[in-house]
C-alpha cells in the first residue's frame, strides 16, 4: 500500500548510512499478511538487514540468574516502522497469545521458500510486540545454515545454541537476556554443518524441552524450506509454522510445495506473510 511505501521511505531517509553489503541491491518490501484459519494475523511487516555495530555483553554477577545480558541494538527501520504501525504489530501478537492460549502452541517456525524473503525482520518486529504482553519470550535463531540473528542484533556471543547442542555446553551460558526489551534471545555463533543430525539430537530435544519449561513463546527464526532440511524432523519441537513468501520471485509451485513439506512434518501452518515490492 502507498502509506506503507512512504512510511519505508521516511524510515531509510532517516537511517545513517551503512556499509554497502554485497549481493544487496537495496531492502526488501514490505510484508502483506495473509489471515490464516482459524486463527487471525492482521499486521504489517517490513523486511531489512541493516549491519550494526557491536554491542557489549555482560555477564550477570552471583546470585542473579546466570544468562547473559546485554542491550540489543534493533534495527533502525524497525523502530521506524514500529513507531508507524505499532497498532497493528500488537494485533498480531495479541492473536498468537490467543493462539498459545486456546490451541496451546508455544513454540511457533517462521520459515520460507527462499532466503531474503523477509523472516528475521518479522521475527524480531514481532518479538518487540509481543514484549509489551503479559509473558516471557525468547527468540531463537534456528537458521541453521545461515544464521543471521546476533550480528542483525549487534551480538558477539562466546556460546551460541551450536555449542549447546553439539558441544555440551550449559544452555544458561548461550541465552541471551535484553532486561529493557523484555526479551531473550538465543543465537547461533556458526553455521551447522549437517542440520538434519543437529535436529534429530538429544541435544536439541532436549534444549526445546526447557525453552517450553521457561518461556511462554518460542520464537524459531527458521531458515528456507528448500535447502535440504526436511520438515519431518521439525514436528518434533515446534507447534506451528508461519510460511513468509516474497511477491516478486516466490511461485505458487514452491509455495504449494513448502505447505506439503508442513504437513508432511505434522506443522500447522498458521498463516502466510507475503512481500512486495
Amino acid at each position: 500500500m502507498k502509506e506503507v511505501d512512504e512510511a519505508l521511505a521516511r524510515a531509510y531517509a532517516r537511517t545513517p548510512a551503512a556499509a554497502p553489503r554485497p549481493g544487496r541491491a537495496g531492502p526488501p518490501g514490505p510484508h502483506r499478511p495473509v489471515p490464516p484459519a482459524p486463527i487471525s494475523h492482521s499486521a504489517r511487516e517490513l523486511a531489512d538487514r541493516p549491519d550494526h555495530p557491536e554491542a557489549r555483553i555482560e555477564t550477570v554477577g552471583p546470585g542473579a540468574a546466570s544468562h547473559q545480558a546485554t542491550e540489543l541494538l534493533w534495527p533502525p527501520v524497525v523502530l521506524r516502522l514500529e513507531q508507524d504501525w505499532g497498532d497493528r504489530f500488537d494485533r498480531m501478537a495479541a492473536a498468537l497469545v490467543a493462539a498459545r492460549n486456546e490451541h496451546h502452541l508455544r513454540a511457533i517456525l517462521f520459515t520460507s521458500c527462499h532466503r531474503a524473503e523477509g523472516r528475521t525482520t518479522l521475527v524480531l518486529t514481532l518479538a518487540r510486540a509481543l514484549a509489551r504482553h503479559p509473558g516471557r519470550t525468547v527468540v531463537v535463531d534456528a537458521d541453521l545454515t545461515g544464521p543471521m540473528l546476533a550480528r542483525l542484533l549487534g551480538l558477539r556471543p562466546e556460546v551460541g545454541l551450536d555449542d549447546v547442542v553439539e558441544g555440551g555446553r550449559s544452555l544458561d551460558d548461550a541465552l541471551i537476556d535484553a532486561p529493557d526489551d523484555h526479551l531473550s534471545v538465543l543465537p547461533i555463533r556458526c553455521p551447522i554443518g549437517r542440520p538434519r543430525e543437529f535436529l534429530a539430537s538429544a541435544g536439541w530435544t532436549c534444549t526445546l524441552a526447557r525453552l517450553r519449561r521457561e518461556f511462554d513463546l518460542i520464537l524459531l527464526d527458521g531458515g528456507p524450506m528448500f535447502t535440504g532440511l526436511s520438515a519431518a524432523v521439525l514436528h518434533r519441537s515446534v507447534d506451528a509454522a508461519v510460511l513468509v513468501t516474497h511477491h516478486g520471485f516466490t511461485g505458487e509451485r514452491a509455495i504449494v510445495r513448502a505447505r506439503e513439506v508442513l504437513e508432511a512434518g505434522g506443522v500447522p501452518l498458521l498463516g502466510m506473510a507475503e512481500t512486495f515490492v
